[in-house]
């Protein structure tokens, strides 16, 4: 009997051992003097912040249109503010419908052997900014110093139950950091990790709990020592490659509304299609809308172009995303404006209208993550092309894109994977960006000697993606884009006209003149025979291993072009020395030539890259050819005065 009464009394004491070591979620940090004085990090010793708590808790309260409160609080650690540029602001970014409730910053600093608080708790003092249509409270925190601990929390309310993704890694490690979901048993979510680091929680819980209300679903994950991620240049979105928590929902239903995953993307296409925002939209009577000549072009390809055209030119995107439309087709031709579903899907049906195959092609945006195929979720797709099928070759259309032709797409389009509906069906294809896009800079100069000055001419004329992105930043604002040539290339700039040309080109012209690029001494003239143009190349200087494969989103052509008429009296003593290079797979080619003949000296600058991306092992080849092209284009010449 003692024995038994021992081993009893053992096993309760280890019981509660244990339950005593069960890990606290939602267990706020107080705050802890140790955090103010504490040096650098033990993560990583170089880090200039770094995030010493994050949690994060989603809880969806049952009710006919589910409530989802998500709070947030972090606590961070300022080591170097001026390489914490970044985590000196605090964002909050709002969808639509959806309310900040509650909000609280703490700044702890460290002074005269004395902790000083400050503590911003009114909404009021955010600042409200619109950037790419979503709302964000913005706040500049004050007086931050090397050693500022900064505590905030907020409170959001929306009724979004399927955007509920947490990215739990950043440019800066994470001491500890967790993810905190409840939800209605009546409904179902499967979590889908993405990533190329899946992260594996330390602690983890799994199980129902019975709130007011009914039973709840509980997950908790809480991870410790992570790493920070490298911003890596020439990746399609850094945001593809960061750990996350990614719920996805399964099913749920409401009075009014049931809704089950899809077994497919068929299922998916025929949800669409029975729906009044997609199905119903593309039945639409579109006949008084598309002009009688436009309709009869003989050549199926001509056809769709003119109707691309037509819509491009008359219905501008509001900057909205989205796969089904925002109103109804009256609306749409009254207003002229649209989301991209509206515009995208109404190209569809005047296609279709003009005798095309034509159907909507759903696709994730690069800054919305890269599309699962095999996971037949609706909620992962943001965006609606139109695709036109001619001979059994795919091609490929974006309305909401001013500058865009028919295959050469907005940098946000290309993201690998996109979902055809067809009919009923839902295809999953593969798509790249197989157009090289074109980069011309050309300059016509003169030396004023008398004056130590170069004047003349410069026009930067560009087509593809090149293009799209110029004028995509050119209509945002004209002046701003037209005054951004005098900060890049550290030149007066002035007269600058730019453009949109017929055939998709984009083109600047200006005047310009300088004497930051010569120097006169006694009778010789030394000068880079590129002028301002001897900078502005892609910078492949990365010191640390490259993790994520090389993405340009489209092959390019860049072609340095100078012409300077050398004033008579003049010769020149040594002409830089001429480069041509290739990979032996043909991918890189590099030209780099200077003449003179009849007192004009002429420079030739030329790169070319066959494709729009290539393995992470190919970056050793791109540091070497870069540095090469950067040594030719400083080398420099003299004229000496005969």
């Amino acid at each position: 009997m003692k024995l038994i009464n021992k081993l009893s009394f053992i096993f309760i004491l280890f019981a509660n051992l244990c339950f005593s070591q069960e890990h606290k979620f939602m267990s706020y940090p107080q705050f802890d003097e140790a955090d103010l004085k504490k040096t650098h990090s033990l993560i990583e010793k170089n880090a200039p912040a770094e995030i010493l708590y994050n949690s994060v808790s989603y809880n969806i309260a049952p009710s006919e249109w589910y409530m989802v409160t998500k709070k947030f609080f972090s606590k961070i650690k300022i080591y170097d503010k001026k390489n914490a540029e970044e985590w000196l602001n605090i964002e909050i970014p709002i969808s639509d419908n959806e309310r900040l409730a509650e909000f609280q910053l703490t700044l702890y600093n460290y002074q005269n052997g004395k902790v000083e608080k400050t503590i911003i708790n009114k909404k009021d003092q955010l600042k409200e900014n619109l950037v790419k249509g979503i709302k964000i409270y913005k706040l500049a925190i004050p007086n931050i110093l090397d050693g500022s601990v900064i505590e905030y929390n907020y409170k959001l309310e929306n009724n979004n139950i399927f955007n509920l993704t947490y990215y739990l890694q950043y440019n800066i490690p994470v001491v500890y950091e967790e993810y905190n979901f409840e939800y209605p048993v009546l409904m179902s979510y499967a979590f889908n990790n993405t990533g190329t680091n899946i992260l594996k929680p330390k602690y983890s819980v799994n199980k129902n709990q019975d709130h007011v209300g009914g039973g709840f679903e509980v997950f908790r994950f809480g991870y410790e020592n992570i790493a920070s991620i490298p911003k890596e240049l020439f990746v399609k979105d850094n945001e593809r490659y960061r750990a996350r928590v990614k719920p996805e929902l399964t099913k749920y239903s409401t009075k009014y509304f049931s809704y089950d995953s899809a077994e497919s993307w068929s299922k998916v296409a025929d949800r669409l299609n029975n729906s009044d925002e997609f199905g119903a939209f593309l039945k639409n009577n579109v006949k008084d809308i598309l002009p009688e000549n436009i309709k009869t072009f003989y050549d199926p390809l001509e056809r769709a172009n003119k109707i691309f055209d037509f819509v491009k030119y008359n219905y501008k995107w509001n900057k909205k995303d989205g796969i089904i439309t925002s109103q109804k087709l009256r609306q749409l031709t009254k207003t002229k404006s649209g989301s991209a579903a509206d515009i995208n899907l109404l190209l569809v049906m005047l296609l279709r209208y003009a005798g095309l195959e034509a159907n909507p092609l759903l696709i994730s945006t690069v800054d919305n993550g890269i599309l699962n195929i095999f996971s037949p979720n609706p909620g992962n797709l943001n965006m609606v092309l139109a695709s036109v099928k001619i001979n059994n070759q795919f091609y490929f259309y974006d309305a909401t894109s001013f500058a865009s032709k028919v295959n050469i797409l907005p940098r946000r389009d290309w993201n690998d994977f996109g979902i055809l509906i067809e009919g009923a069906k839902g295809i999953d294809l593969s798509f790249s960006n197989t157009n090289t896009s074109k980069k011309d800079l050309i300059i016509k100069a003169n030396l004023d000697i008398e004056n130590s000055e170069i004047i003349g001419t410069f026009t930067q004329n560009e087509n593809g993606l090149y293009a799209i992105e110029s004028y995509d930043e050119f209509d945002e604002n004209n002046d701003k884009y037209n005054q951004s040539f005098k900060t890049e290339f550290n030149t007066n700039m002035k007269e600058v006209q730019s453009r949109l040309d017929d055939n998709g080109n984009f083109k600047s012209e200006m005047k310009f003149s300088t004497s930051n690029f010569i120097d006169v001494v006694g009778n010789k003239i030394i000068l880079n025979p590129l002028l301002f143009l001897n900078s502005g190349n892609e910078v492949f200087d990365q010191k640390d291993e490259r993790k994520n494969q090389i993405d340009f989103i489209s092959a390019f052509t860049r072609e340095k072009k100078v012409e300077i008429e050398i004033p008579e009296g003049y010769k020149v003593t040594d002409l830089p020395k001429p480069k041509k290079i290739r990979t032996d797979d043909k991918e890189i080619t590099y030209l780099y030539k200077v003449e003179f003949t009849n007192n004009k000296l002429s420079v030739i600058s030329k790169v070319e890259v066959a494709s729009q991306n290539y393995p992470k092992e190919y970056y050793t080849f791109f540091k070497q050819i870069w540095r090469i092209i950067t040594e030719s284009e400083n080398q420099v010449i003299s004229l000496i005065k005969i």
